[in-house]
């Protein structure tokens, strides 16, 4: 267990960083956030948390702004698929050279621990599901080779200078404040509105949605944990379910009169060549290591986001 309560987030004013931060300070942690704030809608911290305004990818700011950390969280990245897929050059940038910052920062100030945020992205299309952290990693893409980098260069650190790392591959995390690109928050919009849910393709893609709040769980214990150092954990609930199944229920709890509308494939955010159609975790892994059990079902989790979003509409 690591002791001091002293932490850096990146990208912390983000989705999966603002949660977390917010977890951290409720458990008495000094939290420091950095953040550039290119994301849509930043979500700013309250109270108790120190606020540094940069970039990753400037060394010096990464450096200032890790003094002191005993816990560094690594959260900044570029946002959404799309985005992604249209800039690679700058994907490879932020992810790669952005996280070696934040590793050689770390070294130099005797960071304890350093929690990766990676993406189940890395794995590319499955041969078989679950798919373990053992699985072959085949990225279909400029993010998740970036990504995948990012892992290998933890790894490295580690080899080379003994600074502990700990790699979280997130499954398709989802819950109030997320950007309306990705899906669920674009369903829910849609279902209030009463105008059609658009699902790419047949919408027969299988993934592993996974509520914030047990996503913030698993990123807190592997911090705290001496035997999940120098391990990745996928960072999902075990549970397939098909995309076009999701805006159903969406509908559903909304109460909506929206359609669901299945669009060619030519619509995908990326080329059909590097889409990913199945996509569900094992997690048998971070039970045994964290004592992690996701307590959070689809439903559940979605009827909390669409509650969110009604009262900010």
């Amino acid at each position: 267990m690591i002791g001091t309560p002293s932490v850096l987030v990146t990208g912390g004013t983000g989705f999966i960083g603002s949660h977390l931060v917010e977890d951290l300070v409720s458990k008495g942690y000094d939290v420091t956030v950095l953040d550039n704030f290119s994301n849509r809608q930043p979500h700013l911290p309250g109270t108790r948390v120190k606020l540094v305004k940069g970039d990753i990818r400037d060394l010096k700011t990464v450096t200032d702004a890790t003094k002191g950390a005993s816990i560094v969280y690594h959260l900044a990245a570029v946002l959404g698929v799309e985005y992604a897929y249209q800039h690679p050059v700058e994907v490879l940038d932020v992810e790669i050279m952005g996280t070696l910052n934040v590793l050689e920062a770390s070294r130099k100030n005797n960071v304890k621990i350093v929690v990766y945020g990676s993406s189940s992205e890395v794995y590319g299309e499955p041969a078989s599901l679950p798919i373990s952290e053992d699985a072959p990693t085949t990225p279909r893409s400029t993010y998740a080779v970036a990504k995948l980098t990012g892992e290998r260069y933890c790894d490295a650190y580690r080899r080379a200078y003994g600074l502990d790392c700990v790699v979280l591959r997130y499954f398709n995390v989802y819950g109030p404040r997320q950007d309306d690109r990705f899906v669920i928050p674009r369903f829910i919009r849609a279902a209030l509105n009463r105008v059609q849910l658009e699902v790419y393709g047949p919408g027969d893609q299988c993934r592993d949605f996974t509520f914030i709040k047990d996503a913030v769980q698993v990123s807190v214990t592997a911090s705290q944990t001496e035997r999940a150092k120098s391990q990745i954990f996928n960072v999902g609930t075990g549970v397939k379910t098909k995309v076009h199944d999701v805006a159903k229920l969406i509908v559903e709890l909304t109460g909506s009169n929206s359609s669901i509308v299945s669009k060619g494939s030519d619509t995908l955010p990326r080329p059909l060549e590097a889409e990913i159609f199945n996509r569900v975790a094992d997690i048998s892994r971070s039970r045994k290591l964290l004592g992690y059990e996701p307590q959070v079902s689809l439903r559940d989790g979605i009827a909390s986001t669409i509650g969110w979003t009604r009262i900010r509409s």
